[in-house]
């Protein structure tokens, strides 16, 4: 018996979900109180059409997110819960064999030791950029290298699929970076070495 909701052999319907999940994604990235950030994720269960979890970066359950804290950013990258990490918790076992979908920023690294531990089997989100010297790229290629040597697909949101969405480009892939001013700080070597 054939699954009917499966994508397998139909490029253009997963192609066309895969839009309505990151236009999802969107819409609730739209949620999060950080003024420089706003990311969205959701986990879709592709076997059975289901979404499982939503997240969106913010602080934990009866954190005050306060202006103060918000605009503090030192104070704010401490206490803050990316939207995956969010999604995740949300899921619990349940995000095993999902798709994750992405908007706002590339995943980073410690997300995506989280989605690789969940069990998550593919990844729906914007490319990092090399050689930006952007300390979010930088934690997002060591992502996507983690990822793929965890077998764990991703799949690149392309410029074409956020214009039919409706989504600028640059807003829709990274917001300010926090880190830009404390760039000296992080080595990943390689450069000047």
């Amino acid at each position: 018996m054939t699954n009917p909701n499966s994508f397998s052999g139909n490029p253009a319907k997963l192609a066309r979900w895969d839009e309505r999940y990151l236009g999802l994604a969107h819409h609730i990235a739209q949620w999060s109180k950080d003024p420089r950030a706003k990311v969205g994720a959701v986990l879709v269960q592709q076997r059975y059409a289901r979404i499982v979890a939503t997240g969106f970066n913010g602080f934990p359950a009866n954190v005050e997110d306060s202006a103060e804290r918000l605009q503090d950013k030192a104070q704010k990258l401490q206490m803050i819960l990316h939207a995956e990490q969010n999604a995740l918790l949300h899921a619990g076992r349940e995000a095993r064999e999902c798709d994750a979908y992405v908007v706002g920023k590339p995943v980073c690294n410690v997300c995506a030791t989280l989605l690789i531990q969940s069990g998550v089997r593919r990844v729906v989100a914007a490319a990092p950029r090399a050689g930006t010297g952007s300390y979010w790229d930088k934690v997002g290629l060591l992502a996507i290298d983690m990822l793929r040597e965890a077998g764990v697909e991703f799949t690149p949101v392309t410029g074409e699929q956020l214009d039919r969405l409706g989504l600028n480009r640059d807003e829709a892939r990274a917001a300010q970076d926090p880190f830009s001013t404390h760039q000296h700080s992080f080595d990943f070597g390689g450069e000047g070495e």
